[in-house]
């Protein structure tokens, strides 16, 4: 645990979540929390009048208390300076100082996560593309951030879940409160499954109205970009669209079935003014390409195909020598009528393949695309069952 934990839980019981007074002090000091704390101490001009009466009543008994709660509940306190802090959230405006944690937020600066949020009585046509959607991306690795209230929350975590990918729930309210009521088993399955909750809130804070709207950055924040599913005039998701677009990130917006139904009308200006539209998790995948590509295989990205596609090679483990023979005879010149629909290029880049097994970077040498270009059609090719690529990174013709 961090050595000064309890000065920083001190510095949130005075200055309480969400106050941007307290990154601003922080900063003043470089990070130094302990000079933070004392330079709070001491009549902080930026403080208010309730911030410095809580300063001269909160004691080391009350930091004890939280250090109790957390340490009998599996309750982690992950801090600015820690490692295990997301690097994402660490630079919104306004981050954290801290998180209360159930599960594990290791290594999630190196996965796609996307943030999806909706309505909490939604359409059964948005139910039905937003479990589609979450289904499709968490087969290709990605991580699905969503803030665990009902609807489509819910059904994002779900289908995550369902789909055995990891998934973060962004609690409106302390970690030991249970609320909503019909996630309990929920909030178990996301921690069991390798995911996380998440507060910045002590652990038996209840929601408050107010809060949702500061927890929404938190959403955004923890996500590369942010899909919003279904959202009316009046809906929450449209200030967590305000953060994403205000923290630099992509915000993503599934079309409406129906343009003049109410419940998507906060969901149409978006789109028109520049909200990337999501008619397949492909969009967003051309969206963060390059992060794709660096954490996964494209074979990883097709990985939701049934399995049906390639039967015979779970049982093809006899002699590693023919394999190779293999190769060659299943790798013979390409059905062309399978290539009719194809564009110039990616016809080209599955002759080549047919040839011979090949790298990406020996078709860019032999063809001359660009690695983008290759990149892109590569996919697009995989998405046709007319290529995949092995374990070895080598693409092979398999045909349609």
């Amino acid at each position: 645990m961090n050595e000064h934990i309890e000065v920083w839980i001190w510095i949130l019981l005075v200055m309480q979540p969400y106050n941007p007074k307290s990154k601003r002090i922080l900063d003043m000091f470089d990070g130094d929390v302990v000079r933070a704390a004392q330079f709070i101490r001491d009549d902080c001009p930026l403080l208010s009048d309730a911030e410095r009466k809580r300063a001269e009543r909160v004691r080391t008994g009350d930091v004890r208390k939280v250090l109790e709660v957390c340490a009998k509940n599996n309750i982690r306190i992950v801090t600015l300076e820690d490692e295990e802090y997301p690097l994402r959230l660490k630079v919104i405006f306004n981050p954290p100082i801290l998180l209360f944690v159930r599960g594990s937020l290791a290594g999630l600066d190196d996965e796609v996560s996307i943030s999806v949020v909706g309505t909490r009585r939604p359409d059964p046509y948005s139910e039905k593309v937003g479990e589609r959607l979450c289904s499709d991306l968490t087969k290709i690795g990605t991580v699905i951030v969503s803030g665990l209230a009902v609807g489509l929350d819910t059904v994002a975590h779900r289908a995550c879940l369902s789909s055995g990918g990891r998934t973060i729930g962004v609690l409106a309210c302390g970690i030991m409160v249970d609320y909503p009521r019909e996630s309990a088993q929920l909030k178990e399955d996301i921690i069991n499954t390798g995911g996380a909750l998440v507060s910045e809130l002590l652990p038996f804070t209840e929601t408050f109205s107010a809060y949702f709207k500061f927890r929404n950055r938190i959403i955004s924040g923890l996500g590369m970009g942010t899909l919003i599913l279904e959202a009316s005039s009046k809906s929450g998701c449209l200030l967590t669209a305000e953060h994403t677009i205000e923290q630099g990130r992509d915000l993503f917006c599934v079309p409406p079935h129906d343009i003049l139904s109410s419940r998507y009308a906060g969901v149409m200006p978006l789109l028109r003014d520049g909200a990337v539209p999501v008619f397949s998790y492909i969009d967003i995948v051309n969206a963060n390409l390059y992060s794709y590509l660096r954490k996964s295989s494209y074979s990883d990205i097709m990985a939701y195909r049934p399995a049906e596609a390639k039967p015979e090679k779970a049982k093809e483990a006899k002699p590693a020598e023919p394999a190779p023979e293999k190769e060659e005879e299943q790798n013979t010149a390409p059905d062309e009528s399978a290539l009719s629909g194809l564009t110039p290029q990616q016809a080209e880049l599955v002759r080549y393949i047919a040839e011979k097994p090949a790298d990406i970077d020996s078709m860019i040498a032999k063809t001359g695309v660009s690695f983008i270009d290759a990149s892109s059609d590569l996919i697009e090719l995989e998405i046709s069952g007319l290529i995949e690529r092995g374990m070895d990174g080598l693409y092979r013709y398999i045909g349609k």
